[in-house]
């Protein structure tokens, strides 16, 4: 059975699941906020509600700054499924760079606020998307090393 992750039509699927993350984060956030105003209402009414308990356990926590990390975790996640496990920092990099560009485009948009805590926030979101897809990686990678070293045992 060939695993997806090693595929031409894996990594097409993975690619473009990596620019679809892309669209939808410009889409939120450089849009005129009268466009993205009832989506992202929602957005925070249930932010709110869900996670209100949670947040008063979190040190600067609040519905804003779960947005902006929550928003950027399938970037970090589809950028690092596209890259190989040891270049893991580039998508926690291009989830910075993005956000950057981001919050530098916002300040010529009429109604748009740049915030540079965003783009901590966004970048942490990429992080744990990374880090999400990478601990998996490196504990499958572990296990078939160590099966690999016991079937070398056995045969000697």
């Amino acid at each position: 059975m060939t695993d997806i992750t090693t595929t031409t039509r894996g990594r097409g699927i993975r690619l473009l699941a990596a620019a679809a993350a892309a669209v939808v984060i410009t889409v939120l956030t450089l849009a005129p906020r009268a466009l993205v105003a009832p989506a992202r209402g929602a957005f925070m009414q249930f932010m709110y509600s869900a996670t209100e308990p949670l947040l008063v356990w979190i040190p600067y926590g609040d519905a804003e700054r779960a947005l902006n990390t929550i928003l950027f975790v399938p970037l970090g996640a589809t950028i690092a499924l596209l890259l190989g496990r040891r270049a893991w920092p580039v998508a926690i990099l291009a989830g910075f760079a993005l956000s950057a560009a981001v919050e530098y485009a916002q300040g010529s948009i009429p109604g748009r606020v740049p915030d540079p805590a965003d783009v901590l926030w966004n970048t942490v979101g990429a992080a744990i998307g990374v880090i999400v897809v990478t601990v998996p990686r490196l504990v499958a990678a572990a296990i078939r090393a160590r099966k690999r070293q016991r079937g070398r045992a056995t045969r000697t």
